[in-house]
């Protein structure tokens, strides 16, 4: 499932690169945080803000979790990780509660179970909050982390559909834990740009 994700957003981000560098003044970097061991292309090319946070969890506990953010123009992007101290490395229950949170939020146009990888749950959702604002969102399970996306901005914005769909979980060594998907994402990439360059 993660895989074609990936490749569909291959797909919507050459299709759409006109588009995409006419919103931007530069190009956009995956900014990759180790200690935190995930991956996303935030929309600038500035480094994300950083706070600590509590997060509240389904038995009503709050637990610490740290926050990595930037405001571009009207947009907000988010991505939240909670570190859990026990219980399941990959707990479904964990990310489907996380995703209730998320659809309180406003009208859940699109939502899917989209695991990262085999064994790694996971959540992707559209929804639009009143007064018109969209909300894409992604939530995964890995290693004991809770990893919650949020891209919130207008309708259609092409740095939101990017920033959701590019989150990385990292290894250890700093290596996506996805490494079919990677391999398979890129080969359809470099096959796509064999067709458009001569």
């Amino acid at each position: 499932m993660r895989v074609i994700a990936r490749i569909a957003f291959a797909s919507v981000v050459l299709g759409f690169a006109g588009a995409a560098l006419a919103q931007q003044p530069g190009p956009s970097i995956m900014y990759k945080n180790l200690e935190y061991r995930f991956g996303i292309i935030f929309p600038s090319q500035a480094q994300p803000m950083a706070r600590d946070v509590t997060y509240t969890t389904k038995d009503g506990a709050t637990v610490p979790a740290r926050q990595f953010f930037i405001e571009e123009g009207a947009g907000r992007y988010t991505v939240t990780v909670v570190q859990f101290e026990s219980g399941r490395a990959e707990d479904r229950r964990a990310v489907e509660h996380a995703a209730e949170v998320l659809r309180r939020r406003g009208e859940v146009r699109f939502q899917a179970y989209a695991d990262y990888d085999p064994g790694i749950p996971g959540r992707q959702l559209n929804i639009f909050e009143p007064g018109g604002r969209q909300l894409r969102a992604s939530v995964y399970m890995y290693d004991r982390r809770l990893y919650i996306t949020e891209a919130n901005a207008e309708p259609g914005d092409v740095a939101a559909i990017q920033f959701e769909q590019s989150i990385m979980l990292l290894d250890e060594d700093g290596g996506d834990v996805d490494r079919e998907g990677l391999e398979l994402v890129l080969a359809f990439i470099g096959s796509l740009f064999g067709r458009i360059l001569p």
